[in-house]
């Protein structure tokens, strides 16, 4: 038979206004259903703007570009209206992409933004972040297509993990001061199609990149890179070689200098026993 469960609900939210109030009834499966996307849908809004309160709290902000977000409005889609904020849509409170290049924000990466949870775009490229990635990126953004972080001050390697946030197709970490190799990893981001690491500390070899998009000019000022499309790595076994073959050098070089010293110094005996036998 039919399943029935029993809630409380507005009087208005089913029988089409009324005195405001709540009442007792029994409701259907499809009523209770409707209801809990409701409430899934209110918790997400609410996430979402506890996202950027959040964001406003880690980041400082010299320049005052962050004053138009103020909260507590409770209209649906007001945070839309954000400087730097776009929403999937502008009557409800879920943020597609946070754009702030440019706006001379500093302090490290504002883990906040983790709670965007529908949040596909994000932009904080010229600003003056610094500090080290979150070795966790992958849960703080994990949906994101496009991740722009150039012209910062972010410092250490890049997080490992970043490959397991799998949507991405554009990723700018140009012009800040990352240090040590590029994950091999990183190839199995099968829908990258722009990438630039140019500009930093980086060393190693460059993974093999399947888009063509990515040339030279991506890996640029990296004295430590190698490999296409840069110069060819210098094989650690050849390396190897050019020292045994100068160790060996070396060893045939002294031999000889010791056996000519040997006959030198023999021969200056045998002169010696000559001049004593000659007296």
């Amino acid at each position: 038979g039919l399943r029935r469960r029993k809630i409380w609900v507005r009087k208005d939210d089913f029988y089409g206004g009324g005195v405001l109030g709540y009442q007792p009834r029994i409701a259907k499966r499809g009523e209770f259903s409707n209801l809990l996307l409701l409430c899934t849908l209110i918790d997400a809004n609410q996430a979402n703007v506890d996202c950027l309160r959040t964001f406003k709290s880690q980041v400082e902000d010299p320049n005052g570009y962050l004053s138009s977000w103020v909260f507590g409005n409770g209209n649906a889609g007001y945070i839309c209206k954000f400087t730097g904020v776009t929403c999937w849509h502008d009557d409800e409170n879920r943020v597609f992409s946070i754009r702030l290049s440019g706006y001379g924000l500093r302090g490290v990466f504002p883990l906040g933004i983790k709670q965007c949870i529908d949040l596909s775009g994000l932009d904080l490229s010229r600003n003056n972040f610094s500090g080290p990635l979150p070795s966790n990126l992958t849960d703080v953004i994990p949906l994101v297509t496009t991740l722009d972080l150039s012209f910062n001050s972010f410092t250490g390697g890049i997080p490992v993990n970043i490959v397991n946030i799998t949507f991405l197709n554009s990723l700018m970490l140009q012009n800040n001061q990352f240090t040590g190799q590029l994950p091999p990893e990183l190839v199995k981001l099968g829908r990258l199609k722009t990438f630039s690491v140019a500009n930093n500390r980086l060393s190693g070899p460059i993974p093999t990149f399947n888009s063509t998009s990515i040339n030279s000019e991506n890996f640029a000022n990296n004295t430590g890179l190698c490999g296409k499309p840069l110069d060819e790595c210098k094989s650690a076994s050849r390396g190897k070689v050019v020292i045994i073959a100068a160790l060996g050098g070396f060893t045939v070089a002294a031999f000889v200098v010791g056996i000519i010293l040997g006959l030198f110094c023999s021969s200056i005996s045998v002169e010696r026993l000559l001049f004593k036998r000659s007296r």
